[in-house]
């Protein structure tokens, strides 16, 4: 499946899930959605995991289960992350 620019940047637009945690909107931008590689994708729903903190909410994960047209099918949130390089 190829994405032209105007996919794109209805992607950017789209309201993909609300954090079931903290209830923030997460959008195709704030995942950058235009940075990933669909056809280098081989298994769908693709688990993407995107940590954030909301107003009065410390850091925490939400994974996300995106099918091909960028739906989230299923989410799951984690309060304990370590991210080390």
């Amino acid at each position: 499946m190829e994405t032209n620019r105007t996919e794109t940047r209805s992607l950017v637009k789209k309201l993909l899930a609300i954090c079931p945690h903290c209830k923030k909107q997460i959008y195709g931008n704030d995942i950058d959605v235009s940075k990933i590689d669909i056809n280098k994708i081989r298994n769908w729903p693709l688990p993407y995991i995107y940590c954030h903190s909301h107003e009065n909410y410390p850091m925490h994960a939400l994974t996300m289960y995106l099918d091909a047209n960028f739906t989230v099918r299923a989410r799951e949130v984690s309060d304990f992350i370590t991210i080390q390089k």
